[in-house]
């Protein structure tokens, strides 16, 4: 990531930016769980990417421009970030941000991020990963029509908490109200009832992929239905949560695809070509003991047949945000549940101990 460096100016002015509309000053109490994270720790700590640092204040808002954020309280994580979640019904151009510790102490200058860094580099932190990861339960960060910026942490970042506010603004100078939003940034691990190492078994409902079968017209006049696409001869997902708040989780997958030609031909399924796939993606995870959810970080992927596709995320890719998890039974399940229309979803995946 690009790394930006604070510019300074007077107290006078960036206090203005904050005073000049009304905001939650939810985090200003000093009811931080643990550490209040310095404006230095901030200042130097805190990247956004392609973003510019500007000295003084933005311009004072006008009020005129629709805006909409659902949060003043969110979660961050170490070495990875967090992501900014807002919606308009505005022609937005950008937004101006500007961090201050729960004390109210402000950074000096602020961030100017024009709309084409909206989701710059990770910035929907949602892995675009093949196989079980693509198909499998992902909680929805955002509804249809939100916007998004990703704020990067350096290693120098702790554990504690922090706040920043937020405007933005379109191209005729129109500029939003302030909002106030507290990030808590967490440590990894938390919980050692859901660790160990987890076999999956079965999703709720059942994922029925559109297309995985099909049908045969045979060559003899005949027709064969319900044809699978693939044959499987395995298909393993472990996922592994160490104490330490680290993790890892494995796809062993082997089998082979229909020959479409030769089962015509011979009016019976037919299975050629040869597929395997072992895949592994290592991270880190962080458990809510309040909303008893769980947050997985990806930071590295390994392809265990094909090195030269490996790859590692040195900001981190979120795999699952703030999804309910809990042990049922012996089971661990992860829960999600989100709005798709007027329609409420709930999807599970559950593992047993391997």
């Amino acid at each position: 990531m690009k790394k930006l460096n604070l510019l300074f100016t007077t107290v006078f002015l960036v206090s203005t930016f904050l005073l000049s509309c009304s905001s939650d000053d939810n985090g200003n109490s000093g009811e931080s769980e643990n550490n209040q994270i310095s404006i230095e720790q901030i200042t130097n700590g805190v990247t956004i990417a392609g973003a510019k640092l500007e000295t003084g204040t933005p311009p004072s808002p006008t009020g005129l421009l629709n805006f909409e954020i659902s949060k003043t309280e969110q979660d961050g994580f170490l070495n990875n970030g967090f992501n900014i979640s807002f919606a308009s019904t505005g022609q937005i151009k950008g937004a101006y941000i500007q961090f201050k510790d729960v004390n109210g102490n402000n950074s000096n200058g602020y961030y100017d991020v024009p709309k084409e860094a909206f989701g710059n580099s990770d910035g929907v932190k949602i892995s675009s990963i093949n196989g079980k990861k693509k198909v499998s339960l992902r909680t929805k960060i955002n509804g249809e029509g939100d916007l998004q910026i990703n704020v990067d942490f350096k290693e120098s970042v702790p554990v504690g908490k922090f706040c920043y506010a937020i405007c933005i603004y379109d191209a005729n100078g129109n500029i939003s109200q302030v909002e106030e939003v507290c990030v808590q940034v967490n440590s990894w691990g938390g919980n050692s009832a859901i660790v160990g190492e987890w076999i999956f078994d079965r999703e709720e409902p059942a994922d029925i992929e559109n297309g995985a079968t099909t049908t045969i017209e045979c060559e003899n006049g005949n027709t064969l239905t319900d044809v699978a696409y693939n044959m499987e001869e395995k298909d393993e997902w472990v996922f592994v949560l160490n104490e330490d708040g680290t993790y890892y989780e494995t796809y062993d997958e082997k089998g082979k695809r229909l020959d479409a030609q030769a089962s015509s031909l011979n009016c019976t399924a037919v299975y050629t070509e040869t597929y395997e796939y072992k895949d592994k993606y290592s991270g880190n995870w962080s458990y809510d003991n309040e909303k008893k959810t769980i947050t997985v970080v990806d930071f590295k992927y390994e392809d265990l047949i094909n090195a030269a596709e490996s790859e590692e995320y040195p900001d981190g890719s979120v795999y699952f945000e703030a999804a309910k998890i809990e042990i049922i039974a012996g089971e661990l399940v992860i829960t999600d549940s989100y709005n798709d229309g007027n329609i409420t979803v709930t999807e599970k995946i559950i593992f047993k101990r391997k």
